[in-house]
C-alpha cells in the first residue's frame, strides 16, 4: 500500500486549486460576451418598443426607418411578434401599423418609459425654443 506523505498531499491540494481558478476564470471570459450581447440585445428591443410605444404605433416604412437607424435587422419585427411585444393592427385611413402589445407594456413598463421620453423631448423642444437664434423669427 502506497501512503502519500504530507507535502505530496499539500501539493496536490495546490495543484487541484489552481486547475480550479483556471477554470473559473476561464468561464468567466467565455460567459462575459455573451451575457454583453444579450444585454445589448433586451436594451436594444426595449429602446425600440418604447419608441413605437411612444408614437401610437409605425407602419412598415416607419418601422423599417427605425430599425435601420439603430442597425436593427428587419427580421426584429418577426421577432417580436412572435414573442408577442409587437402585433400589426388595421389603421383607419392608412396602412397597417405594429403597436406594442398589452404583454408589452406591462413587461417592459413602456407607459412610464415613453412618458419619461416624452417629458424629455418636451424639455429639448422648450429650450430650443427660446434659443437666442430662434429670437429673429419672433419680431417677423
Amino acid at each position: 500500500m502506497v501512503t502519500n506523505s504530507p507535502s505530496q498531499t499539500d501539493e496536490v491540494v495546490r495543484c487541484l486549486k489552481a486547475i480550479r481558478d483556471a477554470v473559473d476564470r476561464l468561464q468567466k471570459i467565455l460567459e462575459a460576451p455573451q451575457e454583453e450581447m444579450m444585454e445589448r440585445y433586451y436594451r436594444r428591443r426595449r429602446e425600440l418598443l418604447i419608441r413605437i410605444f411612444a408614437a401610437g404605433g409605425l407602419d412598415q416604412r416607419g418601422i423599417f426607418q427605425l430599425l435601420d437607424k439603430h442597425d436593427t435587422p428587419h427580421q426584429w419585427i418577426g421577432q417580436q411578434v412572435k414573442a408577442k411585444f409587437l402585433e400589426m393592427v388595421p389603421w383607419p385611413g392608412e396602412s397597417d401599423r405594429y403597436v406594442a402589445t398589452r404583454k408589452a407594456v406591462q413587461d417592459f413598463d413602456l407607459q412610464r418609459e415613453a412618458e419619461a421620453f416624452a417629458a424629455i423631448a418636451e424639455q429639448v423642444l422648450d429650450t430650443d425654443w427660446d434659443a437666442e437664434e430662434d429670437t429673429k423669427y419672433d419680431h417677423a
